[in-house]
């Protein structure tokens, strides 16, 4: 368990009521909540926040990104208060010192400022931290105390990007930009734009990389808007968006989407093939499909199908599917590290031996869809992280077990100019996003193609025997 969410010894000087501003004393409150209860969900707490207080989108913006901030910087703030408090702070102080700390470690607030609210701190002290992280010489050390991240996880950072390992670890501390997905069974993203801009004030500009996104460039309450009530967009960040694009459903296709969860990419693949096609969507989680259901209905997709399937086999209804289908979509369940930005709370709800579970089940799904692949088929494996172990490791473990497979490079799906700069090597082979390239979450796709036999007798690959 993280640092943050222990409670500390000693009991230092009790300067009585610490003055703090509004989005200031509700962080707080959010992180004494969140020490509370350890089932507890940074994002649930925001949102049950929001809805017990009148706040403006500004504010919300602000308490949104000061929470974060300080879940991000939990290694940086746990040893400002190791330096600056030796004695400990006391228990009903913690949270508004947290947050303190946090806001002068950032730039945020000036140390001179904050000794106005607490005099007792070395402030000045604490502002330093930052710049002593940087200069850690030992690369694995300071990554974790940059990104506050367990040790074996920055070894792993380390080992992989080298050189870029800060630069990752800054990005995904950073503060993730509001980006939509354009509902183009609804509206195109230009219509959206305007819209949202004439009836709201809410300016945007379009996303580089994927084809229907907005970037919000301001504060702004989208949900609250008469376009999403009419279901004109989904908010989805932009590699999110690509993953969809790379999955590039033929028209009249069909798609299994084998971990469907909420449903976003669901519902940027209906849109893509404009209601005209067939896509099944499978998850073993009751909740999210009952989400996915809602947001089909206010986006006015018809060719969905949601079903619930056991976590360890899929029935016979879904192989059968699988075996016509044209691509099957695996979002494979991940670490999630390519979403910190978003979800901070994940640096410490992941440890090492879960991490190697999870790989098992990876590979193990992934094998499992590329056995129904019929002829002609593709299979998309992609997730939202960032590590080699959970991206090429589990492409090179199932073309081993299935040889006959090939790789179809993202650049033949997008094309090489735009595909390039989207992949780590250049190559074009596989999408590999992270938001210190690209300004978007860090997510990864491979995509996977069964080549038709010379003797199929099936002119556009055809249903293979079941068990294949």
């Amino acid at each position: 368990m993280a640092e943050h969410r222990r409670s500390r010894g000693g009991a230092g000087p009790d300067p009585g009521a610490v003055p703090l501003d509004l989005a200031d004393r509700l962080v707080a409150t959010l992180l004494d909540r969140l020490e509370s209860d350890r089932h507890a969900v940074p994002s649930r707490l925001l949102a049950d926040l929001f809805r017990g207080e009148r706040l403006g989108p500004g504010q919300q913006k602000r308490i949104r990104d000061r929470f974060h901030a300080i879940l991000a910087d939990s290694a940086l703030i746990d040893r400002a208060l190791q330096v600056a408090t030796p004695n400990g702070v006391a228990r009903p102080l913690r949270m508004a010192v947290r947050v303190l700390c946090g806001r002068v470690l950032r730039g945020e607030l000036a140390p001179a400022d904050a000794a106005h609210r607490l005099g007792w701190i070395d402030w000045r002290r604490v502002a330093a931290l930052g710049a002593e992280a940087v200069a850690i010489e030992d690369p694995v050390e300071r990554t974790a105390m940059l990104g506050s991240l367990p040790p074996w996880l920055s070894r792993c950072i380390c080992e992989q990007f080298g050189a870029e390992a800060d630069a990752l670890v800054r990005a995904l501390r950073g503060r993730a930009p509001v980006v939509l997905r354009t509902n183009t069974l609804r509206c195109s993203r230009e219509e959206l734009a305007e819209r949202l801009r004439t009836d709201d004030g809410i300016e945007t500009e379009p996303t580089p990389h994927a084809s229907h996104g907005l970037r919000v460039v301001s504060p702004a309450r989208v949900f609250a808007t008469a376009a999403w009530h009419d279901g004109w967009f989904e908010m989805q960040d932009e590699a999110s968006q690509l993953v969809a694009e790379v999955t590039a459903p033929p028209p009249a296709g069909r798609v299994l989407d084998a971990c469907a969860g909420a449903g976003g990419k669901t519902l940027a693949l209906a849109a893509a093939l404009g209601n005209r096609g067939e896509i099944l969507a499978i998850d073993s989680h009751k909740g999210r499909l009952t989400d996915l259901r809602k947001r089909l209905r206010r986006a006015g997709v018809h060719d969905v199908r949601a079903v619930r399937v056991p976590e360890d086999a899929w029935p016979g209804e879904v192989v059968a599917f699988a075996q016509r289908a044209d691509r099957i979509l695996l979002d494979a369940p991940c670490s999630g590290l390519g979403s910190l930005r978003r979800n901070p709370d994940l640096r410490w709800r992941l440890d090492e031996d879960g991490w190697r579970r999870l790989r098992d089940t990876q590979r193990e799904l992934a094998l499992r869809a590329a056995a129904w692949l019929r002829p002609g088929a593709r299979l998309v494996y992609a997730t939202c992280t960032v590590l080699r172990e959970e991206n090429e490791d589990i492409v090179a473990a199932v073309l081993a077990a299935c040889p006959e497979l090939e790789v179809v490079p993202i650049a033949e799906i997008l094309g090489g100019a735009r595909a390039r700069p989207l992949s780590a090597d250049g190559s074009g082979r596989f999408l590999q996003t992270a938001p210190h390239r690209h300004g978007a979450d860090g997510f990864f796709a491979a995509v996977l193609r069964r080549p038709r036999s010379p003797l199929d007798p099936f002119p556009t690959g055809g249903p293979p025997p079941v068990g294949q």
